[in-house]
């Protein structure tokens, strides 16, 4: 057996124990509690393991300590017409009893009542009272049949069944086609015994009733058989607050438990709660938790996320969800430098922004538009970086590069008649040489870049932003 289940059945045992010694004390808020959290936790649990006498005697015992009235009522009526439901449970199995040996079939057959739980609900669908519940016992038809007759045997028990008893179509219930998710198979039919009488039949074999009564455990029992629910080694199992099952791989957080109930839970989850404590997103997850998850609309998927969740589903919707906000906000970024250079008169192309992308460091033009988005970037920036590009028509690629200095030894540049010595780049659309008239011009990237008076760009530049041209002229060094 795998070491989960045993932590599972190890949950379960020390809960059913806790109640069978509740069941001395007197009453108290503390057993109420208990007996709350059995009904929508521990018992949902042992059902969907497939066990039975366990998942009925917590019931049970969780209505005692909830509403001790109301067990006792159903629990006398039933004690009350005890020997009177054996006489009639005898009358009823006799004519199958001789049917069954008739056909050849090796079998057992048991009639027992229902829980006093199983009572209550059907009293609380149906509104009326324990003595109009119609179904209070169940028999159930076990038959010692081999493994490839399972089936056709437990049929045609219905068919011998329903020759002697009228059935009630509604009330078949086929378990033997599709069983349920813990591996429970059987066949059920409700039919009309004497006195006019509803009885359900329940009808599987030993293998099965084995399983039915042991679980997920008695699968371990027979070679080849297995039910759905078996669990691959390292997941948990959780519960949401209405008792269904979750199944999270090892180290599964409060934020995969979001993400296996909707995406969206999972992108608006902010925290959660787990035995009335407030956790953290980043909580691990237990065998046997019931988890309650809070949400926020203000909440959204970070790149933070995909360090601790676990599950393949938490990963992928975060991944998609971040991919999504990173198209949005390029569209954004977009928008925005579309509408303030319009505001500008600005004209410029698609190459005029990704060469621009590209001189302001950027990998990809989309996350240019990413941080403009998002305010890392400053639009006025951009619009100085736009207007002192070069134009693609008179100024080739190359034009972007720049004369090294140390080629022209013993020359400086003075600077507006009165500065000497500054740093500067002489600009390659032009290649001024000592001697040409120049201008300098004050660079957004580059610092001050020295043109040619009668340089390409000069027009352009004297144009788009006089007040960064500075006169300037071949010196010598000091």
């Amino acid at each position: 057996m795998e070491d989960s289940h045993k932590v599972l059945f190890s949950i379960l045992n020390e809960r059913l124990e806790l109640l069978r010694k509740l069941d001395a004390e007197g009453d108290s808020e503390q057993r109420r509690h208990i007996a709350r959290e059995t009904q929508t936790l521990h018992a949902p649990m042992a059902h969907r393991l497939g066990l039975y006498q366990i998942k009925t005697e917590m019931e049970d015992l969780a209505l005692k300590f909830l509403d001790y009235d109301t067990y006792k009522y159903i629990a006398h009526a039933l004690n009350a017409k005890k020997a009177e439901r054996e006489a009639y449970i005898a009358s009823f199995i006799a004519p199958l009893e001789m049917k069954l040996k008739e056909e050849g079939f090796t079998f057992t057959i048991k009639g027992r009542p229902k829980s006093i739980h199983s009572i209550y609900h059907k009293m609380q669908a149906q509104h009326c009272d324990v003595d109009k519940i119609y179904d209070l016992f169940a028999i159930r038809i076990i038959l010692d049949s081999p493994l490839e007759r399972e089936k056709s045997d437990c049929w045609q028990v219905y068919s011998l069944i329903t020759d002697i008893f009228p059935p009630n179509p509604k009330r078949l219930r086929d378990w033997l086609s599709v069983p349920k998710e813990n591996g429970y198979e059987s066949l059920h039919t409700t039919v009309l015994g004497p006195e006019k009488r509803w009885v359900e039949v329940q009808i599987r074999t030993k293998r099965m009733d084995e399983v039915a009564e042991q679980g997920v455990a008695a699968h371990w029992s027979y070679k080849g058989v297995k039910g759905s629910i078996v669990q691959r080694s390292g997941d948990v199992y959780v519960f949401t607050p209405t008792g269904d099952l979750r199944r999270l791989p090892e180290g599964a957080t409060v934020l995969d438990f979001a993400y296996s109930i909707h995406s969206e839970v999972g992108a608006h989850c902010v925290g959660g709660t787990i035995r009335n404590q407030n956790v953290s997103i980043r909580q691990k997850l237990q065998n046997g938790d019931q988890v309650s998850v809070m949400t926020s609309p203000n909440q959204h998927p970070n790149a933070d996320w995909l360090n601790f969740v676990a599950s393949t589903k938490a990963k992928n919707k975060i991944r998609q969800a971040l991919k999504e906000i990173e198209y949005k906000q390029a569209s954004e970024g977009k928008e925005i430098i579309e509408r303030k250079f319009k505001n500008w008169k600005i004209d410029y192309t698609e190459g005029d922004i990704t060469r621009m992308a590209i001189r302001l460091g950027y990998k990809a033009v989309s996350d240019m538009y990413q941080s403009v988005a998002t305010g890392k970037e400053d639009v006025q920036r951009l619009r100085d970086v736009m207007l002192e590009q070069p134009e693609e028509n008179n100024a080739p690629r190359e034009h972007t590069e720049y004369v090294d200095k140390s080629e022209l030894k013993g020359l400086a540049i003075e600077v507006d008649m009165n500065v000497k010595n500054v740093d500067y780049n002489l600009s390659k659309c032009c290649n001024p040489q000592p001697g040409d008239p120049i201008f300098a011009f004050v660079s957004v990237l580059k610092g001050i870049r020295i043109h040619r008076c009668d340089c390409p760009n000069a027009a352009n530049i004297r144009e788009r932003y006089p007040y960064r041209m500075i006169p300037a002229k071949w010196a010598k060094k000091n």
